[in-house]
């Protein structure tokens, strides 16, 4: 995957099956347009108020689901500490969602909804059908765990335009053991991931429809490295793009260095970044997961599914320099997001990092979406992002896939 400017891009392969007959014929992705060339040709500052052209809703924090590779509730991840602690877990409240939507509906923001598990959140349909009321689009990043009764519904709205689902094995046991249950059992993940998949497939081919694209997506970790093309074969025909995620993660160094920075620059500790202090990283091997990757582009040649991978790294050095080497941004040298980009937490917290979410540039419960976007907090954080990189942002997905 190529790169301008520190900005990753789509695969030219992906853009040219998918993105642009789509733009030829619906009218309605269009209005993506202008958000795409400020994010490439306009300079940005800090200073000034900018229009909002992504706003991520993470609609709740309750999960099915206890992944090693997730920040949340993984191993250290801090919403399994706030259910240790007997603190009541959150989500959006649909009234409010609604009004951001009101609000901010002539900027023609992308939404991305995801959670926690975002079909546990019982106004996801709804929610898709007020997109469409405005002409807006949308993504969801789900497991697929109550997804298929209202995935037809979902996609006749119109308003999903990408469909993102976890797929980290190669086969039902593989997958179920690394999503596991949040009851202790054995999951069907596997099962529900690989039907969803199925079904939507199966509608655009019946209506003839090119959305929503369907998108798995891969965490590359001690779990699945020696079968990324394994898991690649599953999808190679039902799916459009295929990313895989060299798992974001700290080191204890990192997280104590990060704590330092950010209380320099914002005059208290973070906490939620010790999340991403995780094990399952620890024995993946680079000369092994190169040549995977290899395997991977070479039977993807001439199929419907284009890989990607983030950061875009192939080779055996860079692998094994990304996994030893946090001081490497891997290409990416400065945070993008935070001017295009509000991050909502399911307590109405808006935030400009997905990833680490310890900053708060107000709440939508009781502020207006434009008081928080271009307010005095949002644009104090865009100022000191312009000092450098914190040092945890060197493995965050969001620095590396916007």
């Amino acid at each position: 995957m190529a790169k301008f400017k520190g900005k990753a891009l789509l695969p030219t392969q992906f853009v040219l099956d998918s993105i642009v007959p789509s733009l030829l014929t619906n009218l309605n992705y269009w209005h993506m347009l202008p958000h795409q060339v400020r994010k490439y040709l306009i300079p940005h500052s800090w200073h000034k108020d900018i229009p909002v052209g992504q706003i991520s809703l993470r609609v709740n924090e309750v999960c099915n689901l206890r992944c090693g590779s997730c920040g949340q509730w993984g191993e250290n991840g801090h919403l399994s500490a706030k259910l240790a602690r007997g603190e009541k877990l959150q989500q959006l409240d649909f009234d409010v969602v609604k009004r951001v939507v009101f609000e901010t509906r002539r900027d023609k923001p992308y939404y991305y909804i995801w959670g926690g598990e975002p079909t546990i959140w019982k106004p996801l349909l709804p929610l898709f059908e007020e997109l469409a009321k405005y002409k807006l689009l949308g993504s969801i990043v789900s497991n697929a765990q109550a997804l298929d009764p209202i995935i037809g519904d979902l996609v006749a709205t119109g308003a999903l335009s990408v469909l993102f689902l976890s797929l980290d094995g190669w086969d039902a046991k593989s997958q179920n053991v690394m999503r596991s249950a949040a009851n202790g059992k054995m999951s069907d993940n596997f099962e529900k991931t690989m039907a969803v998949i199925d079904k939507v497939h199966d509608i655009k081919q019946r209506k003839h429809l090119k959305f929503p694209i369907v998108i798995p997506i891969s965490v590359i970790s001690n779990g699945n490295y020696t079968h990324l093309a394994d898991i690649h074969r599953l999808v190679i025909d039902k799916t459009q793009l295929h990313p895989y995620y060299f798992g974001w993660f700290i080191t204890e160094e990192r997280a104590a260095l990060h704590e330092k920075v950010f209380e320099e620059r914002f005059g208290y500790k973070p906490k939620n970044h010790r999340g991403y202090l995780k094990s399952c990283f620890n024995d993946v091997d680079p000369a092994v997961t190169a040549a995977q990757i290899a395997e991977v582009t070479r039977i993807s040649k001439g199929r419907s599914s284009v890989p990607q991978f983030l950061p875009d790294i192939t080779t055996e050095a860079e692998i094994a320099r990304y996994y030893s080497d946090h001081t490497w941004h891997c290409g990416y040298p400065s945070c993008e997001s935070i001017y295009f980009i509000a991050e909502v937490s399911p307590d109405g917290r808006v935030t400009p990092c997905r990833d680490y979410q310890d900053y708060t540039a107000g709440n939508i419960n009781d502020q207006t979406f434009y008081d928080i976007w271009n307010g005095e907090k949002f644009k104090l954080f865009r100022r000191e992002m312009e000092k450098g990189l914190m040092p945890v942002c060197t493995r965050c997905c969001g620095l590396q896939g916007f």
